[in-house]
């Protein structure tokens, strides 16, 4: 698997809120940072977590612009959040050496 498909598959799972195909992108031991800087360590409670942005009619992700490298992945996205605002984030995905997302850490600008 390589970063594009990683990514596209990401945006494609949040898009369909489909929680086993994110999760199955994610390395057993995976962090997920959170805009404001929290950690949340490991596949059960990012599925946790992941299920209540998916209750809150989660935001549509457009990827704008994508930068790949052999196991680091940035993505600057523009999201169209249910109220109609737009939120300008990026995502760095840090892959492990089987090409799972050992990291991934949310930014939100503004």
């Amino acid at each position: 698997m390589g970063g594009n498909d990683i990514a596209e598959r990401y945006f494609a799972c949040v898009r369909a809120k489909d929680i086993d195909g994110l999760l199955a992108l994610y390395a057993d031991e995976a962090v997920f940072v959170s805009p404001m800087g929290g950690e949340i360590k490991g596949k059960d409670a990012i599925r946790e977590m992941q299920l209540r942005v998916f209750n809150l009619s989660a935001p549509k992700p457009n990827p704008i612009a994508m930068v790949v490298s052999e196991r680091l992945v940035a993505v600057e996205i523009e999201a169209h959040m249910p109220d109609g605002q737009v939120r300008h984030t990026a995502n760095f995905y840090h892959l492990d050496d089987k090409g799972f997302i050992a990291r991934l850490s949310v930014y939100m600008r503004g």
